[in-house]
């Protein structure tokens, strides 16, 4: 009971404002608050399955009238083959060698993590009362610049922000509280073009694994004529106009959110957990919760195998880089299709 008291007075600070939180997000649902913005979080019901199956008609009238178009789009198919079948290659080679224990590619050993769960709980309770400050902030900024009650906008705001106060946070509690150093994050140049080197063979191993999870889904959904959701993000892209803003959206997509994603989940959360729970599970627990913040039901599972990648290859590595390049990768190729999409109309 004394140690519970302690406790209770030690942090005060930190539960008060967790409280404060609850009941912010509290008021927000009871006045049907769904949609609040603080960062890409919204989702919005895609097309019925009926308008899916009309668009797909006429995209095929459309690549059949353009004949540059259905070039562009035999080779990004013949390029995603090429890339599936060196993926297979890839697994082939490398799946004996990590069933036997002879896969080493470490290139740093960051000591064990000082910092613990209730750190990383700090970190979560700083970031949501940041997000709801900013909400409240806009809700006063609208009435003078008329540009925060553009969604897009703000929700661009808002994550800028507050993955820049993420990082702050985490190397607060890290460096300054702890006395770590940063390669304690996984934060090195060490062997650096080595390390984007893994992250991209590793990521192309995991193209036919995410191609086949994609095809299941997608056969799924074709039986039960389900209309997913889509992601915020991607909702983004197809609505705005404005290039400086869709090149802002893309550079903060395929670089800043993958950057400061893999400082929290893998530099920060895994190694935290990875003294209580294990590797294993700390890596099944990171991608969970990965996926969860990041997708809806459809690509829940294809976001998860990539998490569980993200922190293998960390764990392998000892090193962020490698993490990084991975999640880049996978961000800039989603911008990348959104866009190929949005040309010819298919979403």
């Amino acid at each position: 009971m004394d140690k519970f008291i302690n406790f209770i007075r030690k942090e005060r600070l930190y539960i008060l404002i967790f409280i404060f939180v609850l009941l912010f997000n509290a008021v927000i649902l009871s006045r049907g608050g769904n949609k609040v913005k603080m960062g890409l979080q919204v989702t919005t019901r895609a097309p019925a399955f009926e308008d899916q199956e009309i668009k797909k008609r006429e995209m095929e009238k459309l690549l059949a009238k353009n004949e540059g178009l259905s070039m562009i789009f035999g080779l990004v198919s013949f390029l995603i083959m090429g890339i599936m079948l060196l993926g297979m290659i890839i697994d082939i080679i490398i799946l004996p060698m990590i069933l036997t224990g002879r896969f080493d590619i470490r290139c740093l050993s960051p000591p064990q993590a000082k910092w613990n769960i209730w750190d990383v709980c700090k970190v979560v309770i700083l970031f949501l009362f940041f997000g709801y400050m900013l909400i409240l902030s806009e809700t006063f900024l609208s009435r003078i610049f008329p540009v925060f009650k553009t969604d897009n906008f703000r929700m661009m705001v808002n994550s800028s922000i507050l993955d820049a106060l993420a990082a702050v946070f985490i190397i607060y509690f890290t460096v300054i509280q702890h006395k770590e150093p940063l390669a304690a994050l996984g934060i090195s140049a060490r062997n650096f073009l080595k390390n984007v080197f893994y992250g991209v063979i590793g990521y192309i191993a995991l193209i036919p694994v995410l191609i086949l999870m994609l095809v299941i889904i997608a056969g799924l959904i074709n039986i039960t004529k389900y209309a997913p959701e889509r992601q915020p993000v991607v909702e983004l892209f197809l609505k705005e106009k404005g290039a400086a803003f869709l090149t802002y959206s893309s550079l903060f997509a395929a670089i800043i959110g993958p950057v400061t994603e893999e400082l929290f989940f893998r530099g920060f959360l895994y190694s935290a957990l990875k003294k209580y729970i294990g590797i294993f599970w700390a890596m099944t627990a990171t991608a969970g919760l990965f996926a969860a913040l990041h997708a809806h039901i459809v690509g829940f599972f294809p976001i998860m195998a990539l998490g569980m990648l993200l922190a293998y290859i960390y764990e392998k590595t000892g090193t962020l880089v490698s993490s990084v390049t991975v999640h880049m990768i996978h961000n800039l190729s989603m911008v990348v299709l959104v866009f190929l999409v949005k040309q010819i109309g298919i979403i």
